[in-house]
């Protein structure tokens, strides 16, 4: 009978026991807290923090093109018609401006050199009959006719005799002996800016009419952006903003440029305006006209309270954090808090509203389960 009393006071001991650890469990679940071991904590390398203020960019996005401005390209033709004699620069070749780059020949360059000398000779003989009549109407001799008719021929002759020098003179030739009927049998085309020769569309022997091109001259200290912006976000994009873009789809390095221009026509089939940026440091960058580039535009920056994106726990639409409780030996305890985010820029998350007023665990809850 002993013995059967002995085994009774421990089954009654082992049921007590059992009863008051589902009790305790049943407290630790309700509280709502997570533990978390401080060996989990070291292994998983956490880390806990508080909320900071952090920059946050009000940004629209862009693509375009690297171009030269309205006066870093050049296209290079001939004022008329002649022969190719001589090619005196290559693709890719540097040139200032005012370099030969062509020799040029042929039958207009002759008759045109002949023409002015014809205008010079009859201005000089027109300007002497003019003169006379002039003087014989003043001592009332001539005729108001004969002074008209003198005036009209020696104008008219005047205007195709300046045209004719000017043409001259704008080719490089020395108008002075060309009067004297000492011709030129070529003359030079040079570069009217600084730059590079991107292109060569002529060959030696070649007849070229005025309208066709020769040679296209970049200068690459003029080059800038061509960018694209939606017609909802340009009311955002005004002048002297920066543009921070990328080349080629790198996005490790990025550069930088100024808004020089905002257009005001929305193009119909991309609903955009074309804007453009002066870049920083180009002579420092490996360019190319037609080059991509994408990027985007600062429209603001603010600083806010923020926290790394691993500090937020996301279920459903909702996103919540871990917020310290108190430290026991073996481990922290966490609370589980919603709260409310805006803006993501990089590795960071804004937070608005009513933020925690303890620290959060911020760092190493990856392989957390939490509900």
């Amino acid at each position: 009978m002993k013995r059967n009393f002995v085994l009774s006071t421990l089954m009654i001991c082992m049921i007590l026991l059992s009863c008051k650890n589902k009790t305790e469990e049943s407290e630790t679940k309700d509280s709502g807290l997570i533990e978390i071991t401080k060996e989990q904590f070291e292994s998983e390398k956490m880390k806990m923090g508080e909320p900071m203020l952090h920059p946050f960019l009000d940004l629209v996005h862009v693509t375009g093109n690297i171009m030269p401005d309205v006066n870093g390209l050049a296209q290079i033709s001939l004022p008329v018609a002649g022969l190719i004699d001589k090619i005196t620069c290559k693709p890719g070749q540097n040139v200032a401006k005012g370099t030969v780059l062509f020799e040029i020949s042929g039958h207009e360059l002759i008759d045109m050199q002949k023409d002015f000398a014809e205008s010079f000779a009859v201005l000089k003989r027109l300007q002497s009959e003019f003169d006379r009549v002039k003087e014989l109407h003043s001592e009332k001799i001539g005729t108001q006719k004969e002074l008209s008719l003198a005036e009209s021929a020696f104008y008219a002759e005047n205007a195709r005799y300046s045209a004719l020098k000017t043409k001259l003179e704008n080719m490089g030739l020395d108008v002075s002996l060309i009067e004297k009927g000492a011709f030129f049998s070529n003359y030079f085309i040079k570069s009217p800016i600084n730059g590079y020769v991107s292109s060569i569309d002529a060959t030696n022997g070649q007849y070229v009419e005025p309208q066709n091109k020769i040679a296209e001259i970049v200068d690459t200290r003029s080059y800038q952006i061509k960018f694209s912006v939606f017609e909802r976000d340009i009311n955002k994009v005004n002048i002297g903003q920066t543009v921070n873009y990328y080349l080629n789809g790198d996005k490790s390095e990025f550069y930088h440029a100024e808004i020089s221009s905002v257009g005001k026509i929305v193009r119909n089939e991309t609903k955009s305006i074309d804007c453009y940026a002066a870049i920083e440091n180009s002579n420092n960058l490996n360019l190319a006209i037609n080059q991509y580039i994408e990027g985007e535009v600062i429209i603001s920056v603010d600083s806010v309270l923020s926290v790394p994106q691993s500090a937020i726990l996301k279920s459903g639409d909702h996103a919540y954090v871990l917020v310290f409780e108190n430290e026991a030996d073996a481990y922290y305890s966490f609370r589980k808090v919603k709260v409310t985010t805006g803006r993501t820029r990089t590795t960071f998350v804004e937070l608005t509203g009513q933020l925690p007023s303890n620290k959060i665990l911020i760092d190493g809850m990856y392989n957390l389960q939490v509900e």
